[in-house]
């Protein structure tokens, strides 16, 4: 039986994207892994639904690029909140908020004088150090409002202490319990349904991470997300962000990367996203520490941040699936990074790349070598990212060293063909497994396989299980995936009609 495929939408520029073309990429990654309904596949009237962003250092950065690679770029940000307002509506049982933990326990989110609020979050366009009405701002008037329209209501995790916090125990493996405390409003409707306060959850949990290295568990993506709900000044049985010495360093006063992963897991055992949109429009080499040495946790001068203009978007409801995407998007080896098959060993999502499937197809692996070959040329050994931050290896290479074929059609009987394919290696060539090989029919996947036996085979092509193509002309193809999401198609073939 074959395990059904996670959806991983990617959209992309070859440049630094206009505000018009973040909201197109992301309209196309939410219509790849959505359909035509969009969130509306997974978003009501009268929802409550919350969106949890990356606001650690927007301070940092270079004059003009102020949280450039750091956060989350207020556009996609604004742009979701807008479109899932315009499901939502107003009515008293609708709600949307837009949370993280920006370094203080005060209530108000966007405080002028703290440079990690919400107020200094933005896409800097005037350089002056100054938040500007040029800028893109999360929130320019500081009234704890996201701007843009949605009216979504700005919140600062780090103000939220016990008395608004529910303490999880969660096993883990090895008979371990790992203690982790959420805000009560980010319960599920059934996880607070036999609390003392059962009005407290939402509907819709949505992450927006950012393509990041980390210098612990060596990505910052949807799962890494997750560390910024944890309470600054913790709880009972929770050491909060506060204790992470505590938590994740061990006897010998070395970081700890292993608890982290299993803590991180935890979180997402008690309530993980429904859905994550991945801000890659830049790509942060050496996350979260600045080239000069510096850690994006404390107000730094002007040095610019170590960053690369990457140019995607992604998205996928599986937040396993999409962190297994960004690593090879890092131009990293996947099963470098245990935080992934971690989280794939609790059921947390899908970490083989047999079992994901990017929905552009090639144009993913296209973009990775377009980024390999101007990166090495111009700004050399730029691309990949960090080789070994986080324990994270770089690949080698990033171009497929294959080519697939199919036959022309074989006739079995009325409506029914069959056609034989083969993959070719190229003999110099790294080593790399062929996971999965597509049967693509007018632009649709009809058939699949996968497993270590794949590189030759045949597919059959029943018409009657689709009688829309019946008596009409149709191209067919095959799309080979390696097991670092390279992929190549091989050339059309024709099935006539009537």
């Amino acid at each position: 039986m074959r395990t059904e495929l996670s959806l991983v939408g990617f959209a992309r520029q070859t440049a630094d994207p206009t505000d018009r073309e973040v909201c197109d990429m992301i309209d196309d990654c939410l219509y790849q892994i959505l359909g035509a309904e969009g969130l509306r596949k997974i978003i009501c009237p009268g929802d409550r639904v919350v969106l949890k962003v990356n606001m650690v250092g927007p301070y940092n950065g270079e004059r003009g690029e102020k949280g450039r690679g750091i956060i989350t770029d207020p556009r996609v940000v604004r742009y979701v909140a807008g479109l899932v307002r315009d499901i939502i509506g107003f009515e008293d049982s609708a709600s949307l908020k837009v949370v993280d933990a920006v370094m203080y326990a005060d209530v108000n989110p966007s405080l002028k004088h703290a440079k990690s609020s919400f107020y200094w979050g933005k896409l800097e366009r005037t350089g002056d150090n100054a938040v500007d009405e040029q800028d893109f701002c999360y929130d320019f008037d500081a009234d704890g409002i996201l701007d843009g329209g949605s009216e979504a209501e700005l919140i600062n995790l780090d103000s939220i202490g016990p008395e608004g916090r529910q303490l999880f125990e969660v096993p883990i493996a090895d008979g371990k319990t790992v203690n982790v405390s959420f805000p009560k409003f980010l319960r599920t409707r059934e996880q607070a349904l036999d609390s003392d306060s059962p009005e407290e959850y939402c509907d819709v949990f949505i992450g927006f991470p950012i393509l990041k290295s980390h210098f612990l568990v060596g990505i910052t993506g949807a799962l890494k997300l997750h560390y910024g709900i944890r309470s600054r000044y913790g709880m009972p049985g929770d050491p909060g962000r506060l204790g992470h010495s505590g938590m994740f360093y061990d006897e010998k006063g070395r970081h700890n990367s292993r608890r982290l992963v299993e803590y991180l897991c935890a979180m997402h055992l008690v309530r993980s996203y429904d859905l994550s949109i991945m801000d890659c429009i830049t790509a942060n080499r050496k996350g979260p520490r600045s080239p000069g040495g510096g850690i994006t946790y404390q107000p730094s001068t002007d040095e610019k941040t170590d960053f690369l203009i990457t140019g995607a978007m992604m998205a996928s409801l599986d937040p396993v699936a999409l962190d297994t995407a960004e690593a090879a998007l890092a131009g990293y080896e996947q099963d470098s990074i245990p935080l992934l098959s971690m989280a794939s060993a609790y059921d947390l999502g899908q970490n083989k790349p047999e079992h994901i499937r990017i929905v552009c197809d090639e144009l993913f692996s296209l973009h990775r070598q377009y980024l390999w070959h101007i990166y090495r040329q111009n700004c050399p050994f730029r691309y990949p990212l960090e080789d070994g931050w986080g324990g994270a290896r770089a690949l080698k290479c990033v171009e497929p060293k294959y080519s697939a074929y199919v036959s022309t059609p074989r006739k079995i009987v009325n409506n029914v063909y069959g056609v034989i394919y083969r993959i070719q290696k190229n003999k110099e060539s790294p080593h790399r497994r062929i996971v999965r090989v597509e049967l693509i029919v007018s632009n649709v996947l009809v058939d699949y396989k996968t497993g270590d036996s794949v590189e030759q085979g045949s597919f059959t092509l029943d018409l009657n299980k689709y009688p829309e193509l019946l008596n009409s002309d149709l191209i067919y193809y095959i799309l080979a995936w390696d097991d670092t999401f390279n992929c190549v198609n091989s050339i059309e073939r024709f099935i006539y009609g009537k």
